[in-house]
């Protein structure tokens, strides 16, 4: 082998460019993620490189291949029960690609046809499927309707996709579907006349002050009045995670413990998850846009304002309101608000990118310096944060 010729340097090697995005069942529970990449033979780097474990936190992994990847590479060295193999049919008469999905499917693989459309010549691959993934945008409300006609009587299961109000989601559950998918579960549910939930603004509205407390004392009394956020802190200064001999018997003892910085953060995820009838996803969600766009920010003196914007990005989700009208419940402050409501300033810009990032739009991160990498990298350590995270509320 050649050695490579003195003073050269290798080129750095580039990000995997991955996104996830949740799959719910009928009742908003979470059954796994889709990963979203640049290219099916991406997901195997993917594979390598992060590992599958990290990248859905444990949960099951929905998994896009094509044709030519199946057939060249093979099976992924993956475990059967921990993925969902996600292939689109293509015209269906294709006598190798249903050769290797039924050898799949004798393995105990679960193989959803992607992106399907009922035709002749598919039979033979819905006889070795598991599921179908039918897209709500491609075939609107009556083509879905005869979609789920023409795949009646078949043991498979349904998976809707481009699901993104609530509308579509009630449709779907009532068409007899089992997973979900698209941007419904970040997007309001509005109901006329339905109270908004009393508590949770209550506690969201102390979190908005316990962000904008600077000094240690304002932020020691923010927490104090709220009895309820209160006794959680010092349940939590006093768990099994921080060992101590002493109990902490105080907030400002725990304050004095836990940082300033901490307690803000715990504070808001704390009440977010304490918001009645939402989905954990949500929290999930709210965690991963929050690291995020802090891991993105270039002035370490709004990192904690950075936090705030992608923590209150759900806001509008959690309260069941368009996003203006949440605003006006909550003290926080304009600079924030105009991020969130209007996408203005270096947050507004950031979370922009955020959001972006979750569709699997990877061109947004151009506009960051750093670019699709340094995007790439906040991802992926904002959800191993907040996937460790959640598991605490």
């Amino acid at each position: 082998m050649r050695s490579p010729s003195v003073g050269s340097t290798a080129a750095p090697a580039r990000e995997v460019l991955v996104a996830r995005q949740p799959v719910l069942d009928a009742d908003m529970g979470l059954l796994g993620f889709e990963l979203l990449v640049e290219g099916a033979a991406v997901v195997v780097d993917a594979l390598s490189e992060i590992g599958l474990e990290r990248l859905t936190g444990g949960h099951v992994a929905w998994l896009p291949l094509d044709r030519d990847l199946l057939l060249d590479v093979g099976p992924l060295p993956v475990r059967s029960d921990r993925v969902v193999l996600q292939l689109e049919a293509g015209d269906g008469d294709d006598p190798a690609l249903h050769e290797a999905v039924s050898r799949l499917a004798e393995r105990g693989a679960c193989v959803a046809l992607d992106a399907f459309a009922h035709r002749p010549g598919v039979e033979a691959l819905l006889d070795a499927a598991w599921g179908v993934k039918l897209d709500l945008a491609l075939h609107g409300a009556e083509g879905l309707r005869a979609e789920v006609d023409a795949l009646r009587g078949r043991d498979l299961v349904l998976i809707a996709t481009s699901v993104d109000t609530h509308a579509d989601f009630a449709l779907c559950r009532e068409l007899g579907f089992a997973a979900f998918q698209g941007t419904f579960l970040a997007e309001p549910e509005v109901v006329p006349g339905r109270a908004i939930p009393t508590q949770g603004v209550a506690a969201l509205g102390t979190v908005a002050e316990v962000q904008s407390s600077v000094e240690f004392e304002d932020l020691e009394q923010a927490i104090v009045r709220d009895v309820g956020l209160s006794h959680k802190l010092l349940r939590y200064a006093n768990s099994a995670i921080f060992a101590r001999s002493q109990r902490v018997g105080s907030v400002r003892e725990a304050m004095m413990m836990l940082g300033a910085r901490p307690v803000r953060r715990w504070a808001t995820a704390l009440a977010i998850a304490g918001v009645p009838d939402q989905p954990h996803a949500l929290l999930v969600t709210a965690l991963v846009r929050a690291r995020m766009c802090e891991l993105l920010c270039d002035d370490a003196a709004r990192a904690d304002r950075a936090f705030t914007v992608g923590m209150f990005s759900v806001i509008n989700r959690l309260l069941g309101l368009p996003m203006r009208e949440a605003l006006e419940t909550l003290p926080l402050a304009d600079d924030v608000i105009a991020a969130l409501l209007r996408g203005e300033g270096a947050e507004g810009r950031n979370l922009r990118v955020v959001l972006a990032w979750e569709l699997g739009d990877f061109s947004a991160g151009d506009a960051l310096t750093g670019g699709r990498d340094r995007v790439a990298r906040a991802y992926r350590d904002a959800v191993a944060w907040a996937d460790e995270t959640a598991t605490s509320f």
